[in-house]
């Protein structure tokens, strides 16, 4: 008995050392993420001079000239516009094609339309870093090297094999009746997926679109590559050049700039938070 005891306190014990470690590596991953974005905060609202004396210091005084530099001196305004156009050509060109792609191969099912999806999702594996050459050279020979479209319709290629899985996914884990009755009715195959099936799958849609989104705006690599004109510059673009041209030296208003770039990913993300939660927890990412 009393060994039985003794094994359970020891058994406790354990568990609570065991929540006690993953507690302590989960808050320092959420440092790791939350650190980068809190650091710029430290310095944006001093002056030069004050930030080289006292970098880590609170402010003595809260200036937003800072902001209104960078605003100007990035033109964070043409900036903003043209990685909106990104975006938005993004989610259109990725998220609607994924939803049909990952539909057909969730309800017809062959040994052909698996051997296609294999071939499609074996892109998701090859990094960007590995096609760039004859990335560019293929934009180049299509006249799409140095244009928004250049750089939004690479993108839907690498993002569209993840999310036709995700799709895929989500639509196999709803029950084959609904397209049944809907054909019953009258339906025929678009209506079946936009009237019925395309509804059901709004988690995984929200989710697409949010993500698709925050992706694009915050590449950095591709607009490197694909862009040279500057009027065509994407946010992070900007912020590189104004990095290189006023030097660390003048960090107060390159965190200011930085600050602007983020904010409109961060507010997405904490408007839309339950959603992302949601699109998960529907079975977005099961399978």
């Amino acid at each position: 008995m009393n060994d039985t005891f003794l094994e359970k306190g020891v058994s406790k014990k354990h568990n609570q050392y065991s929540e006690i470690f993953i507690t302590a590596i989960l808050i320092i991953l959420a440092l790791v993420v939350i650190l980068p974005l809190l650091l710029p905060w430290c310095f944006v609202f001093k002056t030069q001079l004050e930030f080289a004396y006292y970098p880590w210091s609170w402010p003595k005084e809260f200036k937003w000239s800072n902001f209104l530099f960078a605003w100007e001196a990035v033109r964070i305004g043409e900036g903003l516009l043209n990685t909106l156009w990104v975006c938005i050509g993004a989610i259109l060109c990725t998220v609607p094609t994924s939803a049909m792609a990952g539909y057909i191969f969730a309800r017809y099912r062959s040994k052909f339309t698996e051997i296609v999806f294999y071939a499609i999702l074996a892109g998701y594996f090859v990094p960007v870093q590995m096609v760039l050459i004859p990335l560019y050279q293929l934009c180049n020979n299509l006249n799409l090297t140095n244009s928004l479209p250049g750089l939004f319709l690479p993108m839907t290629a690498f993002g569209i094999p993840f999310w036709t899985m995700i799709y895929r996914s989500f639509f196999r884990s709803l029950p084959n009746e609904l397209a049944e009755a809907a054909w019953i009715d009258g339906a025929g195959h678009p209506g079946i997926f936009f009237r019925v099936m395309l509804p059901l799958a709004k988690p995984a849609t929200i989710l697409a679109v949010l993500l698709v989104f925050i992706g694009s705006w915050s590449d950095y690599l591709l607009s490197l590559i694909m862009l040279n004109d500057q009027k065509l510059f994407t946010m992070q673009l900007r912020i590189a050049q104004f990095m290189q041209s006023t030097g660390t030296h003048n960090m107060p208003r390159y965190g200011a700039a930085a600050i602007i770039a983020a904010a409109p990913t961060i507010m997405l993300y904490l408007i839309f938070q339950r959603w992302i939660i949601k699109g998960t927890l529907a079975g977005a990412l099961k399978g």
